[in-house]
């Protein structure tokens, strides 16, 4: 096998339910500094991996939070050791590689919004551009299998790999359940911005403002909820 076969049967065995490829190519249009380039100056592809979330802990929020913080806690270190053997695995075999962790960056103190609004590198464009899904409303990779319940991170290298397809069909139908339930209206007006390849801005002092201080550094996930894509496949 290739590497590429070789790096999908690893995937399997770190538990992943995700793996993808992609060229640096369609990141040329990202910030400079945020840029493949930026991290691996002889960087040639990008990998997305991802990790689905249970379904219960999220739609029974906010009574479950607690839950839903522990499933997602649990999702970003699964996804941080995974992407962490992954590079040992590139760099065994004579490649560079260089990972970015699940949380995207973002160490901070609970209830201090984030000085930077941005991570590192965008787990969720490289996912699109890998195939996995579209980006909704919420600005969440839109998964037609699980809907917005995964989470995500990145492996940047400089192998050359077999390339997945971008997914023509969006699993986001516009239907604003998103819109409806955010408790800071940090989805609205996203009818002049909103791109499913692309995504959009968000207001995001607004919902980080709602994470940091109001929920002191718990995630929020009632946009995640209220998205009816993936919801029949919970038993998959």
């Amino acid at each position: 096998m290739g590497i590429t076969e070789d790096l999908r049967e690893y995937a399997k065995d770190l538990r992943l339910d995700f793996v993808g490829f992609c060229s640096i190519e369609g990141f040329d249009e990202a910030p400079e500094d945020r840029r493949p380039g930026v991290y691996l100056q002889n960087a040639a592809s990008i990998i997305s991996i991802g990790y689905k979330l249970n379904y219960t802990s999220i739609q029974n929020l906010p009574a479950s939070r607690s839950a839903y913080m522990l499933e997602h806690d649990y999702a970003n270190r699964h996804l941080d050791q995974a992407s962490q053997r992954i590079t040992r695995f590139m760099e065994e075999r004579g490649f560079d590689a260089i990972g970015f962790d699940s949380g995207a960056g973002f160490y901070t103190v609970a209830g201090k919004t984030p000085q930077r609004l941005a991570g590192d590198f965008s787990h969720k464009h490289t996912a699109v551009a890998c195939g996995l899904g579209n980006f909704g409303l919420n600005n969440l990779v839109i998964s037609p299998r699980w809907g917005p319940r995964i989470r995500l991170a990145t492996i940047i290298t400089n192998a050359e790999l077999k390339y997945d397809r971008i997914l023509e069909e969006n699993p986001c139908n516009d239907c604003e359940e998103c819109v409806k339930i955010c408790p800071t209206h940090a989805l609205d007006g996203w009818k002049e911005k909103y791109d499913p390849k692309r995504g959009w801005v968000i207001d995001k002092k607004k919902c980080y403002d709602y994470i940091f201080m109001t929920l002191k550094g718990q995630r929020c996930g009632l946009c995640i909820k209220a998205c009816p894509v993936g919801l029949r496949l919970k038993k998959a």
